[in-house]
């Protein structure tokens, strides 16, 4: 018992401090922030009450309510994340809300100790099972949902699998607990709960450690949508002047030296810290990396300021970090449809850095004008 009660402890540490962590980060995604942070605090909050019912201690009336209310709030939480993921201003909506009807039933059916409380359980489960069931029959049958976060969709897919893993591991150990229930056991008396703590606890320990490190597995929730600088530009009248589309079809290396118009009025430090953006893009293949490279990370790489090398790039280039990515992106993919007849479009797309067919395939229409298999069919009259 006391080990159980210094394990839930320290989750409940780990969990309410990750809470405050994600929700008072004063930059980022606001609403994936957000609704992580409630996540954290939900979990933390429930292993405080769980100690408190393993000391028999009641500090206030409402206490033995709250835990299973805050256990039915979990799965929506998780779709919600989900839902704000998918959505290009990230945001939640009103009708997101009917999602927490399960947790307010609960509630109702606690205050009013309705014969229907010994399907509580059961409907816990069902709701821990449906909602993961959905997530992962969403994702699977169009991968591109979480095409609006750009290069971040890779990334936010693996955080979105953890996320989906302690909802899973949930599901277990509930689905167990209720099996020892149905078969006349009790909570405290279960020998299930300890290997469970301890592995909550090393999965909270490791995001923990994710957070503090900036790990590119959280890095992508603390940086804004890119799609807000790409809008800027078609505003800025030094760009407007930028070659349409169709121009750049052959994109050989020379389409990636400074723009024309941008380079002439750049500054010199600019001018510096482009060019060694882009011999490090090129030495390291950064663009190929199987979770893109954000801003962010690009300037630490580089030792300046992510606002100095966005507008290094911006005004050299003539378009935005993750167009000139792109751009290198779709480059290579070129020379592999070009080069290696044999290889599959899918595996050109994963060796050219992209993580998306939706998104490859957006992006090699808008530079070469063609789907990529049209461009390798038309192999024999490229000019490249």
């Amino acid at each position: 018992m006391n080990e159980l009660v210094m394990l839930h402890s320290a989750i409940a540490l780990l969990c309410l401090l990750l809470g405050l962590h994600f929700l008072l980060s004063p930059q980022g995604r606001p609403w994936p922030l957000r609704v992580t942070g409630a996540t954290y605090l939900l979990y933390g909050s429930q292993s405080l009450l769980f100690v408190l019912s393993l000391q028999q201690l009641q500090l206030f009336s409402a206490q033995a309510v709250l835990r299973p209310v805050g256990a039915m709030l979990l799965a929506p939480l998780f779709w919600c994340f989900f839902q704000v993921l998918q959505r290009p201003d990230a945001r939640l909506r009103r009708r997101d809300l009917w999602h927490f009807l399960p947790a307010a039933l609960t509630l109702y059916l606690l205050l009013s100790g309705s014969v229907w409380l010994d399907y509580l359980d059961l409907l816990l489960l069902l709701s821990y099972a449906g909602y993961l069931l959905a997530v992962v029959v969403t994702v699977s049958r169009d991968p591109a949902r979480l095409a609006p976060l750009g290069e971040a969709a890779p990334v936010a897919r693996r955080y979105l699998q953890l996320q989906g893993a302690l909802l899973g591991t949930n599901l277990l150990v509930e689905a167990a607990l209720y099996l020892e229930l149905q078969q006349g056991g009790t909570v405290t008396a279960s020998n299930l709960l300890l290997p469970a703590a301890a592995l909550f606890l090393l999965l909270h320990l490791l995001t923990l450690l994710f957070a503090l490190q900036r790990s590119p597995l959280l890095e992508w929730l603390y940086q804004r949508s890119q799609q807000q600088p790409q809008i800027q530009l078609q505003e800025t009248p030094s760009l407007s002047t930028r070659p349409p589309v169709d121009t750049v079809v052959p994109l050989p290396d020379e389409a990636l030296a400074p723009h024309p118009d941008g380079s002439a009025a750049a500054d010199e430090k600019l001018q510096v810290v482009y060019q060694r953006w882009l011999e490090l893009l090129e030495q390291q293949q950064l663009y190929q990396l199987e979770f893109g490279i954000t801003l962010a990370q690009a300037a630490r790489k580089l030792q300046v300021p992510a606002r100095q090398l966005s507008q290094a790039v911006n005004q050299c280039y003539g378009a935005s970090f993750s167009v000139l990515l792109n751009d290198k992106r779709i480059s290579k993919a070129k020379q592999l449809l070009l080069q290696t007849p044999p290889l599959p479009v899918t595996e050109v797309m994963y060796q050219a850095g992209f993580a998306t067919k939706s998104n490859f395939h957006k992006e090699f229409v808008r530079v070469t004008g063609m789907a990529p298999g049209a461009y390798r069919a038309s192999a024999p009259t490229q000019s490249d």
